[in-house]
C-alpha cells in the first residue's frame, strides 16, 4: 500500500472552556456603575440563564449588549480570548459592519444585559458622541487581539505543514521485495503532526535479514517530527552494523538521554526478519504488542516483550524474544492510533476489537489484511474524528 494518507480526517471540534471568576477581562469596562445604573433602566433588559451564548460564532449580528450582571465567556473556535464583567459590552463590531459575529459569548452563571438594535445604537451616539469614542476604543483593541490571534493560527498552520512534510519525506517509500515473504504498510495522519515512524532496513552483511522498526514519538508538531528523524536515523545507524534488536533499542535510549534537546518518549519494536528460516527475533520498548496470526489454526498471539519506553530511564533493560513463522502465518505490527480509534459513543477499539478484525477470516495476502483493518477501523470510528495518526505494516510468510 501506498505511504500516502490513506484518507482526509475532520476537524475536531472543542468544546467551549469554562471560565472561572478569578479570570481577567482583557478591557476595563467600559461603563461606570452610575452609567449602568442607567441603562438598566432605560434599555431593553435581557435575562440570559448560565451557559447559554449571547452572542454566537458566525451568527449575523443584529444588537449589541452591555452587560449589568454576571460574567461572560468569550472563545474564538472554542479557545477562550477574554472574560467580560459588568460594564463590559459586546457585539459592537458586528453590529457597525453587519458580518457575522467573530466570537461566542456564553454566560457564567446567570446574566443580565441591555440589548441595543442598530437604531437604538445609533439614536445613542448621536446624542452622546463620547460613547461613540469609547466603542470605537473597545472595536480597536478588539481587532488587533483578532489580528494576533489569526497571526498565531497561520503560524501553527505552516508548523503543522512543515511537520507534515517532514513526517511524509521520512517513511518508506515501498515495501522490501523478499523471496518467500510478502509486506504491506499503511500510514495515516491525524489532524495534528504525530511523531508515527516505520522502516525496513535490509542488513548490509546478510541481505536475508531485514531490519522491522515501528514506533511512535510522544507529542505533537515539528518537535515530534524531528525527534522521529533522529530515532529513524539512530535505528539505521544500529542496524547497519548489525546490532541485535534489544541492544539497538539500548543504544537509542542511551543516545536520548545523553541529548539535553530531546524531553520526548518513544515507544519502538523492533524485529530482525531471517528469510532463510522465517525467524523473528524481537525486541520492544512500551510498544503496542504486534499480532501473530497462525493461519493453520486462527489463533492470534501477541507478541509481548518486556521493556520500557526509550527516554525514560537511564537503563534500558528489555527482553529479546524469537518466534518462527509457519509458511501462511501473518504478523501485524500497529500504532496505538489503531487500537485508541473512538466510536461516537466515546469507546475505544481496543486490542481486542483490532484482533476481532484479524482473526475474522482467512486472508489471500497481506494486502487484503492491511485493508480490512483500515475499513474495520474506519467503520469502528463511523465518521469520529482522528485523535492520532496511526501506521499498521503487515508481514506475511507466503503458504
Amino acid at each position: 500500500m501506498s505511504n500516502a494518507p490513506l484518507s482526509s480526517s475532520r476537524e475536531a471540534t472543542n468544546p467551549v472552556t469554562t471560565a472561572t471568576a478569578a479570570s481577567a477581562p482583557l478591557l476595563p469596562p467600559l461603563l461606570s456603575p452610575a452609567e449602568l445604573a442607567r441603562w438598566a433602566t432605560e434599555g431593553e433588559r435581557v435575562t440570559v440563564p448560565s451557559g447559554e451564548a449571547v452572542i454566537r460564532e458566525g451568527e449575523t449580528g443584529d444588537a449589541m449588549f452591555i452587560l449589568l450582571e454576571g460574567e461572560l465567556a468569550v472563545t474564538i473556535r472554542g479557545k477562550r480570548i477574554d472574560y467580560l464583567t459588568p460594564g463590559a459590552v459586546l457585539g459592537e463590531m458586528a453590529l457597525v459592519d453587519a458580518r457575522q459575529r467573530s466570537a461566542t459569548a456564553v454566560a457564567v452563571g446567570d446574566a443580565q444585559l441591555v440589548r441595543l438594535d442598530r437604531d437604538r445604537f445609533l439614536d445613542v451616539i448621536r446624542a452622546k458622541p463620547d460613547f461613540a469614542v469609547q466603542i470605537m476604543n473597545v472595536m480597536s483593541v478588539r481587532t488587533r487581539r483578532l489580528m494576533e490571534e489569526e497571526i498565531k493560527r497561520q503560524r501553527m498552520e505552516e508548523e503543522l505543514i512543515i511537520g507534515r512534510r517532514m513526517q511524509l519525506s521520512l517513511l518508506p517509500r515501498g515495501c522490501p521485495q523478499v523471496p518467500g515473504f510478502a509486506f504491506a504498510a499503511g500510514y495515516r495522519a491525524a489532524n495534528e503532526v504525530g511523531g508515527d515512524l516505520y522502516d525496513f532496513i535490509v542488513q548490509p552483511d546478510n541481505r536475508a535479514k531485514i531490519h522491522i522498526v515501528i514506533g511512535d514519538v510522544t507529542g505533537k508538531g515539528v518537535p515530534a517530527a524531528l525527534y522521529m528523524a533522529v530515532s529513524r536515523t539512530l535505528m539505521h545507524t544500529y542496524a547497519l552494523d548489525g546490532s541485535s534488536p534489544a541492544e539497538a533499542l539500548r543504544r537509542v535510549n542511551d543516545f536520548i538521554l545523553h541529548d539535553a534537546a530531546s524531553p520526548l518518549l518513544l515507544s519502538a519494536f523492533y524485529g530482525v526478519l531471517d528469510a532463510d528460516n522465517g525467524r523473528l527475533t524481537y525486541a520492544s520498548a512500551g510498544h503496542n504488542p504486534p499480532l501473530w496470526l497462525h493461519t493453520a489454526t486462527g489463533e492470534v498471539e501477541p507478541l509481548e516483550a518486556r521493556g520500557l519506553l526509550l527516554g525514560a530511564f537511564r537503563e534500558f533493560v528489555g527482553d529479546e524474544r524469537a518466534i518462527v513463522l509457519a509458511p501462511g502465518d501473518f504478523v501485524v505490527f500497529f500504532t496505538d492510533g489503531i487500537t485508541e480509534a473512538r466510536n461516537p459513543a466515546g469507546a475505544f477499539l481496543d486490542d481486542e476489537g483490532l484482533e476481532a478484525i484479524v482473526r475474522s477470516q482467512p486472508w489471500a495476502n497481506a494486502e487484503a489484511l492491511l485493508t480490512a483493518i483500515v475499513a474495520g477501523v474506519d467503520a469502528f470510528a463511523d465518521g469520529t474524528p482522528q485523535a492520532d495518526d496511526f501506521t499498521v505494516v503487515i508481514l506475511q510468510r507466503l503458504p
